[in-house]
């Protein structure tokens, strides 16, 4: 058997030589950038930076962790999440998580309770932006107040054998909310 590599070597960079803005709105930007790559060969690379930092929440409560039905418009279906949006101008992402969390699930959280995780990039090879991981935990509910274009339901709790059974069963398919479970799992693991 050959010897496993802890320290893999480092790929050489695709170079961008002009950053082309080819469409932007409130919630961000696409580049088409023009590039290089590590051979010297010249392409275009595709980019989308959000306007803001993005944030996900890990809600948690004694019935385990909640998360929200959405629909989905790209995929055109619904998918199980944790509560996610984006920070707001000069807003911190421990403040944008208990809003992000009140908007979709009506939950109130203990603001003491709420913790960085860690962070993630939904998609390495499109979105430039990272999306900050919060743990929280919930309090008394009310009524949720979800942004317009956002098509929500009633949380759903779980308890961690639960989620990781769904996860066998493929009913989890958000890429954000599985790095987040993963963080949250891995957070779970060394509590205990």
């Amino acid at each position: 058997m050959e010897d496993i590599v802890s320290t893999p070597a480092t790929p050489r960079p695709i170079r961008r030589t002009k950053a082309v803005e080819v469409f932007t709105n409130r919630f961000g930007s696409l580049y088409n950038d023009e590039v290089v790559s590590p051979s010297g060969t010249a392409g275009k690379y595709l980019r989308w930076r959000w306007s803001h930092t993005g944030v996900v929440v890990v809600p948690t409560g004694p019935e385990g962790w909640a998360l929200v039905p959405t629909y989905r418009y790209p995929v055109g279906a619904v998918s199980l999440e944790f509560p996610r949006g984006g920070c707001e101008s000069k807003e911190s992402p421990l403040d944008a998580a208990a809003r992000e969390l009140a908007e979709e699930t009506g939950y109130d959280c203990d603001r003491s309770s709420l913790r960085h995780l860690g962070m993630l990039h939904a998609e390495t090879g499109l979105i430039e932006s990272g999306v900050h991981v919060v743990t929280v935990k919930v309090s008394r509910r009310g009524t949720a107040l979800p942004e317009e274009m956002e098509s929500v339901t009633e949380p759903v709790w779980a308890a961690r054998d639960e989620i990781l059974g769904w996860l066998c069963e493929g009913r989890i398919t958000c890429g954000v909310t599985l790095a987040a479970l993963a963080l949250a799992l891995a957070d779970d693991a060394s509590a205990r």
